[in-house]
């Protein structure tokens, strides 16, 4: 009961846009946020197993889905198992692409997770983690509580040694060519220029 009722308390000192965005110790530490997992979402099996990632990763990036927002863990659970059924179904890939991915519930979602290498960022998917905020960024920001809680999941990979101390992000824009793309939105691209980590400049031709 102690514990409830502590989890409740920090999380209404958080509390943003009616979302619980606080570290209560629900992830793999105390330092990292809950996570829902694929069998809470209802992923289906990948067809192939990916590639093992090591940890200290230098490279972060954000996408958005270009697709619908959502609002609750219901409809933000439908919304990540239509991109998966896109991403391989459409796209012919073994999985969903992103690393996680965060809704307008302000939860962050399991994609390939920790340590496994996503189809996120083409030519770049050794180098880091692809986190997803769910919906189109074209012409405003996701929620308070959405930015918040990718901000906890940074520093949680931080903090776990997933992604380097000094880590480059970047918007999956800044992965092609001029053009190539409008991920992760034009709103929200101008807002992650002043997130931690955010790197200015082009990288399309650093692709592995």
């Amino acid at each position: 009961m102690e514990l409830i009722v502590i989890t409740w308390i920090l999380c209404a000192l958080v509390m943003t846009d009616g979302c619980c965005v606080g570290r209560v110790g629900h992830g793999d530490s105390a330092a990292c946020p809950r996570i829902i997992s694929r069998v809470e979402w209802g992923a289906r099996s990948p067809t192939e197993e990916s590639t093992h990632l090591p940890d200290l990763l230098p490279m972060l990036f954000v996408h958005h889905s270009a697709m619908a927002e959502c609002e609750d863990q219901e409809s933000c659970s439908q919304a990540v198992r239509d991109i998966q059924d896109l991403h391989m179904d459409g796209n012919g890939w073994w999985d969903i692409g992103y690393s996680f991915l965060i809704g307008g519930d302000c939860n962050i979602y399991e994609g390939r997770g920790w340590n496994t290498q996503g189809a996120h960022t083409g030519g770049f998917n050794t180098e880091g983690y692809g986190v997803c905020f769910m919906g189109n960024f074209m012409d405003h920001n996701p929620s308070e509580g959405a930015i918040a809680a990718y901000h906890t999941l940074a520093t949680c990979m931080v903090e776990e040694e997933k992604i380097v101390m000094k880590y480059q992000m970047y918007g999956h824009r800044q992965t092609k060519p001029p053009g190539g793309t409008e991920c992760p939105g034009d709103v929200l691209y101008a807002s992650i220029q002043e997130w931690e980590g955010w790197t200015e400049g082009n990288i399309s031709e650093q692709k592995q």
